[in-house]
C-alpha cells in the first residue's frame, strides 16, 4: 500500500499509527536478535516492509529516528553471548563482540575479545564476562547493559551506542529453521569434556573439510574451547554468524513472511536489548546495503607473533589466583581497536611494507615488523636503509600516492613519525625489481 496514492481519513489515522506501532513494538526482540543472529540488521526492514509501514518510494510513515554514531560517523553494537538464567553461571559472557557499522559507506566490522580480559568497570575491575552479570543482579537488565556498554566504551576507545544479549540456544534454533548450515572447517575438533547433562561430559568430534551443521552441532561447534582456546572459538563463531546470514540470504528468508514469522518465535524468548524501535527501522535501511564481502574481523589474542596479538597473561598472584588476560601496550591496543572499528577501509587498502632500519641498532626492522604485523599490516620486506650515519627520526615514505595514503597516514600516528613526499627513483624501464612491488617505505631512525 502507497501512502502518497491512499489518503487515510484523519478519524483512523491515529488508530492505524497505534495499530503499527504495537505491531513493530511486539516484533521488536526478534528483528533484534535476528539481526545478530545474521550479522545484520537487514531483516527488520523485510519485516517492517512486509506491514506497510514503507511506502514504495521509502517514505515513512514513522519519523526515522537518527543513529547514534561516534566520531567515525559509525554505529557501534555490542554483542554479548550467554548460557541463559536456567544454567549455571547464565549470565556470565562466554562471547563478547563488537560490531561497528558505517551508515553513510555501508560496511561492518566485527571485534571480538576473550572473556579472560581484565577490565576496568562500575562494579569493580574484573573479568569482562563478569561485567553484565553483575551489573544486571544489582539493577536489572538495563543496568547490566548500561555498565557492560560504558566499560567497552572505557576500553576500546570507541563509543559503543547500543548492546544485545543473547542466549546460545537462538544458535541450535535458527540454524534448525534453516535446514542446517555449511561451514569449512580449518582445523578439526576432538573435545571430550564438552558439557553434558548432570554436570557430565560428552565427546564432541568434527572433522576438518566442508561440514554440514544441524542445530546441536552447530551450537558445540560455537561453544567447545576446551581442546582449543577461547580465540579459535571467536573465530568460529564469526564464521557460523556469516554462514547462518548466506543460508537466510540463499533460502529468500527475508522475503518469506512464515519464516520470519517462525523465527520470531525463537528470538522473542532470547534476547535483552536497548535498541529502540526507530532505531531498528534506521539500522534496516543501512543493513541491506552492506557489503560483507569487505568486512574487517579481528579476534584480540595473546600471541605477539600474529594478527590481533596485543594480549598478555600477568602472573595469577596478582589476580587472586585467577587466569586473566591485559593488553601488553595499551596505547597500542586502542589503536588497533580503533582502526577496526572506524578505519577499516585502512586494513582494506591491503598496502604492501617495507621496513629499513636506519638507526644502526640491531634487530629494530625486525621488532617493527611484527609489531606493524600485530596490526594486520602486510610486512613483506625488513633490512638495513643504505646509510653512513644514523637517521635522526623515523620517516614514511608513501611511494602509491593516493591509493595507500590513509594506510601511510595510520603508520605515521603508530610509529609517531614523519609522513615525507615520495622519494624519487632512477627510471628502470620495464625492469620490474623489489622495490617495485613496495606501496610503503618506513626508515627507522633512533627517536
Amino acid at each position: 500500500m502507497s501512502f502518497k496514492k491512499k489518503r487515510i481519513k484523519s478519524s483512523n489515522k491515529k488508530k492505524f499509527l497505534k495499530k503499527t506501532l504495537t505491531w513493530i513494538r511486539s516484533k521488536r526482540t526478534a528483528l533484534v536478535t535476528l539481526a545478530i543472529v545474521l550479522t545484520s540488521i537487514f531483516a527488520v526492514r523485510a519485516m517492517v516492509l512486509g506491514t506497510g509501514v514503507f511506502s514504495n518510494n521509502g517514505a515513512s510513515l514513522l519519523s526515522i529516528m537518527p543513529l547514534k554514531q561516534d566520531d567515525f560517523g559509525h554505529t557501534n553494537i555490542l554483542f554479548l553471548g550467554v548460557a541463559g538464567d536456567n544454567e549455571e553461571g547464565g549470565n556470565l559472557s562466554d562471547s563478547i563482540m563488537v560490531i561497528s557499522i558505517n551508515p553513510k559507506n555501508p560496511a561492518a566490522s566485527f571485534l571480538s575479545v576473550p572473556r579472560d580480559l581484565f577490565i576496568s568497570s562500575d562494579v569493580g575491575d574484573r573479568k569482562i564476562n563478569e561485567i553484565y552479570a553483575l551489573a544486571r543482579h544489582k539493577g536489572g537488565d538495563k543496568k547490566g547493559l548500561e555498565t557492560v556498554k560504558k566499560a567497552m566504551t572505557k576500553f576500546t576507545g570507541v563509543d559503543i551506542h547500543y548492546a544485545a544479549v543473547i542466549r546460545f540456544s537462538v544458535f541450535e534454533e535458527v540454524v534448525d529453521a534453516l535446514d542446517g548450515v555449511d561451514i569449512f572447517v580449518p582445523q578439526g575438533i576432538q573435545d571430550p569434556f564438552y558439557p553434558a547433562d548432570n554436570y557430565a561430559y560428552q565427546t564432541f568430534i568434527v572433522r576438518k573439510g566442508m561440514n554440514h551443521f544441524d542445530g546441536k552441532t552447530a551450537l558445540k561447534y560455537a561453544r567447545s574451547r576446551k581442546t582449543t582456546s577461547d580465540y579459535d572459538r571467536a573465530n568460529r563463531q564469526q564464521d557460523l554468524l556469516m554462514a547462518m546470514r548466506k543460508k537466510a540470504v540463499d533460502q529468500g528468508v527475508l522475503t518469506d513472511m512464515e519464516k520470519l514469522k517462525r523465527f520470531y518465535q525463537i528470538f522473542k524468548k532470547n534476547i535483552n536489548t536497548d535498541i529502540g524501535i526507530p532505531q531498528l527501522i534506521s539500522l534496516a535501511k543501512v543493513a541491506v546495503t552492506i557489503d560483507y564481502k569487505n568486512s574487517v574481523t579481528a579476534v584480540l589474542n595473546d600471541n605477539p607473533s600474529t594478527k590481533d596479538g596485543f594480549l598478555y597473561t600477568p602472573a595469577r598472584e596478582f589476580y587472586g589466583g585467577q587466569f586473566v588476560l591485559l593488553p601488553e601496550n595499551f596505547r597500542d591496543t586502542q589503536l588497533y581497536m580503533r582502526l577496526v572499528l572506524g578505519k577499516p577501509h585502512i586494513l582494506l587498502e591491503n598496502a604492501q611494507i617495507s621496513v629499513l632500519n636506519g638507526s644502526m641498532t640491531q634487530g629494530l626492522a625486525k621488532k617493527t615488523a611484527i609489531r606493524l604485523r600485530r596490526f594486520g599490516f602486510h610486512v613483506i620486506e625488513t633490512g638495513n636503509y643504505d646509510t653512513s650515519k644514523p637517521v635522526f627520526r623515523t620517516f614514511i615514505n608513501n611511494q602509491s600516492g593516493d591509493k595507500t595514503y590513509a594506510t601511510a597516514k595510520m603508520l605515521s600516528e603508530i610509529l609517531e613519525a614523519e609522513l615525507v613526499a615520495p622519494i624519487e627513483t632512477e627510471d628502470r624501464g620495464d625492469l620490474l625489481s623489489d622495490e617495485d612491488l613496495i606501496d610503503i617505505q618506513i626508515v627507522l631512525g633512533t627517536s
